[in-house]
């Protein structure tokens, strides 16, 4: 029985490893392929759009060119012209570092629908519930109840 547990518990650990062994090397493996390709284009913009046509994901693309240096405003902007999804694009800024005002500037003057962009922040990104389940109706009174004694004059102030 322990026999069976320890061959058990160091085949788990072996395929623990494994995985993210890979998920830490297919990261260095897009910042090699962005620092390789920028090295060779001099332009982070055609670099993003070849990218991100070629398949990548927009949010792993976006994150790590921005974790590179590379302005945001400008990683964005590409990002949107590749035709990359907006929800990836703004995910993979926020998660470089980016405020959430940042984001949605840059991607507006990139030309994304102003609407889209907060709607992607609205229910896309968990930010805040739709704004129809925050708002409640809010009843206003007069302290004390109603008036009694009816009208008074305005020429009598």
């Amino acid at each position: 029985m322990n026999r069976t547990f320890l061959l058990t518990f160091v085949l788990f650990s072996v395929f623990v490893f494994l995985a993210f062994s890979g998920i830490c090397l297919a990261e260095d493996t897009l910042k090699d392929i962005l620092s390789k390709n920028y090295q060779e284009e001099k332009d982070i913009c055609s670099v993003v759009k070849k990218t991100i046509t070629e398949g990548m994901n927009a949010q792993d693309v976006t994150r790590t060119s921005i974790q590179l240096g590379h302005d945001t405003c400008l990683v964005i902007k590409c990002a949107i012209e590749a035709q990359g999804s907006l929800e990836q694009i703004i995910s993979g800024a926020l998660e470089a570092g980016a405020t959430s005002d940042v984001c949605s500037r840059c991607a507006i003057d990139a030309g994304a629908d102003p609407i889209a962009v907060a709607k992607v922040f609205e229910t896309g990104l968990g930010y805040s519930p739709p704004l129809a389940a925050v708002l409640t109706p809010v009843e206003i009174r007069l302290p004390g109840g109603d008036p009694a004694g009816g009208v008074i004059s305005p020429s009598a102030f």
